[in-house]
């Protein structure tokens, strides 16, 4: 079968999801264009209505959290008494405009980050509300252990 978009978008988004892991576990061109197509037009949203870690906004954004300015601006936000997400959501806003606020993004940003300071030596102590001008609204606390 030729997959189009409007084939893609017909199916419910559970079926969506199962054509997208089988056309990445295959590897194939077909497979490639079925994943190409998805992304372009932004059909893999979950039903949940956010997208799998594997789409690509969402590997920017843990890209961008995981790096060396990333791990910096969280603890530098911490150490500072604001959510470690302070340090970074000016960062994404700014590489992903639009596609950062939706779509569970800033969830997944917090789930990155979340790690990047377990891994720092940091621990979650309560959820704090976000600087003004920022994209997230509340996020994770953390101290230093």
């Amino acid at each position: 079968m030729e997959w189009t978009r409007e084939k893609i978008e017909a199916l419910p988004a559970a079926k969506r999801e199962t054509l997208f892991d089988n056309a990445r576990a295959k590897n194939t061109p077909e497979g490639q264009q079925i994943i190409a197509l998805m992304v372009e037009h932004d059909l893999l949203v979950r039903e949940g209505g956010g997208l799998p870690r594997e789409h690509p906004t969402i590997q920017k954004i843990e890209e961008i959290i995981r790096s060396d300015e990333g791990r910096a601006g969280g603890k530098k936000a911490s150490d500072e008494g604001q959510p470690a997400m302070a340090g970074v959501d000016h960062m994404l806003s700014k590489a992903l405009g639009s596609r950062y606020g939706n779509h569970d993004t800033t969830s997944w940003a917090g789930t990155f980050m979340a790690d990047v300071m377990a891994d720092a030596g940091y621990v979650q102590t309560r959820k704090k509300p976000m600087p003004e001008g920022c994209v997230a609204k509340t996020a994770a606390f953390f101290e230093r252990r």
